[in-house]
């Protein structure tokens, strides 16, 4: 097998390749390799650039495209898994070996996860060993992360913004706009998440499962972008892709958008509203928003049971239907409000009994266990 411009997915360095496992000679990084991605090499070393810069979802974009005209392969779903899991390669200081970051943490596990198992499956014995190795690396560090999150109190907003302009490396006018947006709800009493403030205290750890436990708690975010790019920026587009995601399964989450020129809005956000901050109260108004919605979302929520894992979650009674956060199986709304109900107005009907302190349906007899009136 020879291919000789294929770069590492670890330190971006160029491979020899003369086997299906290849070892890079500047970083010592193990790569999988598969023949038939020798046709993509430049699609592929496009796709790692980007995801060595941590653009990943562009970079899986670009790994998809492999794979909708060619049969799976092992080297590709890897890849997607890394970019899934948010995977940089860092090089560690003492040791010159370049060790994965986690820049997406996810509840469900690596070794869970459907196209690393693909990978495996598709793997040669040699090319399989030294992908499980990878997947229990991460692993490792996903379960330290998600330790450090768990211990996160939740949050309500997230405030997603650029903090410093790449050309003039000066603070942004986004980061100006979002801390006075971040005042104005904490005086209001709610929990905000504002990296420059919330993450002040974070100095030299890694800042990811704290941002992944503020993602996954907020039912808000606002996302700030008084320029196009802004909205790009790696780092944000990283947050507020992220957040769509987590809002595919819990309905209740909101985005809210603040720019200049609603033509600024990505893709997808094309088709929603938007706070002009050009606009005199912009702000003000943005409060006002966000305000409104916690107000509407607790008089529209309701506690149901899903009936699948009997798991209890708030849901709109206004949807059709709903996905249980724990067990991921979908389930209709109005059957799991109307188990709800009944059960709300048996309990509110229901009486302890003073004397032996068995719970029971009021009724006009006395106590149906010790016979005592009540």
């Amino acid at each position: 097998m020879e291919v000789t411009a294929l770069n590492c997915q670890c330190c971006g360095g160029v491979l020899k390749v003369t086997s299906s496992v290849c070892v890079c000679e500047y970083c010592g990084g193990t790569n999988i390799i598969c023949g038939g991605t020798g046709k993509y090499i430049d699609m592929l070393n496009r796709a790692n650039s980007l995801r060595q810069r941590c653009d990943f979802d562009r970079a899986y974009e670009i790994y998809d495209e492999i794979l909708t005209t060619n049969p799976p392969f092992a080297d590709i779903l890897w890849s997607q898994t890394l970019c899934e899991y948010g995977i940089e390669y860092v090089e560690d200081p003492v040791s010159k070996k370049y060790l994965p970051t986690l820049h997406r943490i996810k509840d469900e596990s690596i070794l869970a996860n459907p196209l690393y198992l693909e990978a495996l499956e598709l793997c040669d014995e040699e090319q399989k060993k030294k992908l499980e190795k990878s997947a229990e690396e991460i692993y490792k560090i996903q379960v330290e992360y998600l330790n450090i999150a768990a211990n996160e109190k939740p949050y309500d907003v997230f405030i997603c913004y650029k903090e410093t302009d790449d050309e003039t490396e000066k603070q942004t006018k986004d980061s100006v706009l979002a801390e006075q947006l971040y005042n104005s709800l904490k005086d209001l009493g709610y929990k905000v998440f504002f990296s420059r403030i919330t993450l002040k205290t974070k100095l030299g750890i890694e800042f990811e499962p704290y941002i992944f436990a503020a993602l996954k708690s907020a039912l808000v975010m606002v996302v700030f972008g008084t320029q196009k790019d802004y909205f790009e920026a790696t780092w944000v587009r990283n947050e507020w892709s992220r957040f769509l995601r987590l809002k595919e399964y819990d309905t209740r989450k909101q985005i809210f958008f603040a720019c200049n020129d609603v033509d600024d809005l990505p893709k997808a956000f094309s088709l929603k509203q938007a706070q002009i901050l050009t606009e005199d109260n912009a702000i003000e108004n943005l409060v006002n928003n966000v305000n409104s919605y916690f107000v509407r979302l607790k008089d529209e929520m309701v506690d149901v049971k899903c009936p699948n894992c009997k798991w209890i979650q708030k849901v709109n009674p206004l949807k059709e239907t709903a996905l249980c956060t724990r067990c991921k199986k979908p389930y209709v709304v109005s059957e799991a409000v109307k188990v709800a109900t009944e059960l709300s107005f048996r309990k509110k009907s229901w009486i302890k009994c003073p004397y032996c302190g068995r719970e029971q349906e009021r009724n006009i007899y006395g106590c149906i266990y010790c016979h005592k009136t009540i």
